[in-house]
């Protein structure tokens, strides 16, 4: 079987499993919160499994765009149970434009024969699905560049199997993010500048975290920079046009949220504002539930399992592997990105975009096939409860 074939099976095989957990999940369980229950019931079948959470913000943003100037109400209370400003209250623009975009786009695909927002539905499900094999086939590429073809094939196992992975199949952005962030990657490896470049420009319009995807772009030309070499100046500033979407969509977003920056002021506040750090938040009092604790607890073993080995093999891959520390550099950012500017059940899908945790982890299943193969089954079950949960609308899992 050739590689594209095997990397195509594993990654159809994680979204069969993901998907059969949330067609039996709905027909044998009830939803967790009655918000929740009316959606269920509002949706049309199938693709109405997949709308949860963050998805109703895409969903609004298809439809209608971004909303003009401050809004007028102040919700009840934030997270944290304290009040949140009026110029706060909406959280929309928390959400990059790229993925809500596209939706619309291949919406009118959909439009002659079924209403707006089933045509929504329907194609932000096929984004999403069909963005992830293409995200699979290009982790493993850029993998096997990078390594092997046996850590490529593992690690894409890791990866496709990964707990968050949930969200690749749900009207998310993680699944497009990651097509265009790996594809990007990828051919930077490959030294074809402008295909990564566009590639990175586009990650980065699809997530507000997105832009830290310039770090690769950034390291790699820091690492070969010479005043005269051309190539790393074309690196370096290829990294401040990756980055620059989050500073483009703040200065349209200036003007029509009314003369402030909006992701900056308005979504921080009102999304990434309203969490204390991560740690703090085991003892918080609207995140005590000793089960999903054990839960997260797992999650972020897993995650800082790549520090413990980069700790433990520093001088190997500072000396025979530092094509990977660009993403080991990336790692880092969303290591702080986790533990600062998110919320606790969030882990396992923000987890996502850091690649040495598949590399790592397939290396003990080269080394210790016995411990990865432990890892693998605890990583699965743990999916399975995932999807569970995102099907359920359990707010534990956001």
């Amino acid at each position: 079987m050739k590689d594209a074939q095997k990397v195509l099976t594993i990654a159809v095989a994680s979204r069969v499993l993901v998907i059969a957990v949330m067609v039996v999940s709905s027909l044998l369980f009830t939803y967790a919160t009655t918000e929740h229950m009316n959606v269920k019931e509002m949706n049309t079948p199938f693709v109405g499994m997949f709308i949860r959470f963050d998805s109703v913000y895409y969903m609004k943003i298809a439809q209608n765009g971004y909303p003009l100037g401050y809004p007028k109400t102040i919700p009840a209370s934030t997270g944290t149970g304290s009040p949140m400003p009026p110029r706060v209250a909406n959280a929309l623009y928390s959400f990059f434009p790229f993925y809500p975009a596209v939706m619309r786009a291949l919406a009118t695909a959909f439009t002659p024969i079924l209403n707006l927002t089933t045509s929504l539905l329907v194609a932000g499900v096929i984004i999403s699905n069909v963005a992830f094999l293409f995200s699979a086939y290009f982790f493993y590429k850029l993998t096997r560049k990078l390594f092997n073809s046996q850590v490529a094939l593992i690690s894409t196992v890791f990866y496709s199997f990964w707990i968050g992975g949930v969200f690749f199949s749900a009207i998310y952005t993680e699944a497009l993010f990651m097509a265009l962030a790996l594809g990007a990657f990828y051919h930077l490896e490959e030294n074809k500048l402008p295909i990564a470049v566009i590639l990175g420009f586009l990650a980065s319009f699809t997530r507000s975290d997105g832009f830290l995807i310039f770090i690769p772009f950034l390291v790699y030309g820091l690492l070969q920079f010479r005043p005269s070499k051309i190539q790393s100046i074309k690196l370096i500033l290829s990294s401040a046009i990756v980055a620059s979407p989050y500073l483009l969509f703040n200065i349209a977003g200036y003007f029509s949220a009314g003369g402030v920056f909006p992701v900056q002021i308005i979504a921080r506040e009102s999304n990434w504002g309203i969490y204390p750090l991560l740690i703090n938040q085991f003892v918080a009092p609207y995140c005590v539930v000793p089960s999903f604790q054990a839960f997260e607890i797992i999650v972020l073993i897993l995650v800082l399992t790549p520090t413990a080995y980069f700790t433990f093999n520093i001088k190997k891959t500072l000396t025979l592997e530092t094509k990977t520390l660009g993403y080991w550099a990336f790692y880092v950012s969303m290591v702080h990105v986790l533990f600062t500017d998110s919320g606790i059940s969030s882990s396992a899908r923000y987890a996502i975009p850091m690649l040495p945790i598949y590399w790592v982890l397939a290396k003990i299943y080269t080394k210790k096939r016995l411990v990865g193969a432990v890892l693998f089954a605890v990583i699965t079950t743990m999916l399975v409860i995932a999807a569970y949960m995102l099907e359920t609308a359990n707010p534990n899992l956001l």
